[in-house]
């Protein structure tokens, strides 16, 4: 099946397959419900035209992801090493605060 997802023109494409199978096959299986005099056989001809509505519809099939969303790139950050989620303790800011101060002043320096 498709990779990533449908995209939203697929979503739209496979609505409106929706919104048109369901009550055509509805319709269909109404007339034959009504000229055999059985609510049976129109329920089951709606219940057929829902199953394959869903197959088409519900499964994510390429057919519906031909236009693909084009993500960002992602933005590298300017910080060689951000801070850590593990809780890298206070050793590792004042360890960046000493190395800044030596940045600056060798950059004085020139």
């Amino acid at each position: 099946m498709g990779k990533g997802g449908m995209d939203y023109k697929g979503q739209k494409l496979s609505e409106q397959i929706y919104i048109y199978l369901i009550p055509a096959v509805g319709a269909v299986a109404w007339v034959f419900g009504y000229l055999e005099q059985n609510f049976m056989t129109t329920f089951l001809g709606w219940l057929a035209g829902l199953v394959v509505a869903m197959l088409i519809c519900v499964p994510d099939w390429p057919i519906f992801n031909r236009h693909p969303t084009p993500w960002l790139e992602e933005i590298p950050t300017s910080k060689k090493n951000e801070q850590d989620d593990d809780g890298g303790g206070d050793a590792a800011p004042a360890a960046d605060a000493s190395s800044k101060k030596s940045k600056k002043a060798k950059k004085g320096k020139r």
